[in-house]
């Protein structure tokens, strides 16, 4: 199954979950109130000072800034020392972005058990990606032994909380039978989810689901519809051929 490190969403996800932390110091909460304004260089004053006192949620939300650049220059190594010491005292959110860092090797040497103890940490607490990309360890055997059962367990609990990634990785686990018995009807349910949040391989599975008519009754418009709908949103490399020939054979 393929790695899914999500980067690119990341931000939002971590931004929200500061924003709704408890129990934040004074210098923190204006550092917040900055950040929201977009004031990211006034921002990161406040979170610094606050991060030298001790302030879990400033160290996390420093590190934060230091890894996607917001205030202040991108810096993996000040964004893992960070992230390190708000992990340490349980911001699960740091959690997640200290495994982040380990798994790419960025501010720290690449170390794939590591990344896993990290995401571990952070699912528990009900980090959504944390969770996806905990369960792709095991799909993978990165970091863990493989084990299809609980990479299922761990898609299903982020799936659940509505990541796209996780409900596609989902329907391909009852898809291909991988840690739960083969169900086509179950994975059409969870590619269609993934789908209608824009991924591109779900709309790509779930157009080929109804060419097939693989736990759904065949129906060509909704293929084409669907596998359009893929190429538009970056399906790339042979799945992208596939899209564009069945496209033109249904027509």
């Amino acid at each position: 199954m393929k790695r899914l490190i999500l980067f690119i969403s990341l931000w939002a996800v971590f931004s929200v979950a500061a924003l709704n932390s408890q129990n934040i110091s004074p210098l923190t909460a204006l550092g917040e109130e900055a950040f929201r304004a977009k004031k990211y260089k006034t921002a990161v004053e406040y979170f610094s000072q606050a991060a030298e006192e001790g302030d879990a949620q400033a160290q996390y939300r420093l590190g934060e800034c230091y890894f996607f650049k917001k205030g202040v220059r991108r810096d993996y190594k000040k964004a893992a020392y960070w992230s390190e010491k708000a992990a340490q005292k349980g911001i699960a959110s740091a959690q997640y972005l200290l495994g982040a860092c380990y798994y790419k090797g960025k501010g720290v040497k690449k170390d794939a058990r590591e990344a896993v103890v990290w995401f571990d940490k952070a699912a528990r607490q009900g980090v959504a990606v944390a969770q996806q990309e905990l369960g792709s360890c095991y799909a993978n055997g990165f970091g863990v032994e493989k084990n299809d059962t609980t990479a299922m367990r761990w898609f299903s609990e982020a799936a659940r909380q509505g990541l796209a990634e996780a409900q596609f990785a989902l329907g391909a686990c009852f898809y291909e039978g991988k840690g739960v018995e083969k169900d086509t009807d179950k994975a059409f349910y969870w590619y269609r989810k993934a789908a209608y949040q824009e991924l591109a391989e779900a709309q790509y599975f779930l157009g080929m689901s109804y060419y097939s008519g693989l736990g759904v009754e065949q129906d060509n418009t909704q293929a084409i519809k669907w596998l359009e709908k893929a190429l538009e949103n970056g399906l790339d490399g042979d799945r992208a051929a596939v899209a564009r020939d069945m496209i033109r054979r249904i027509d």
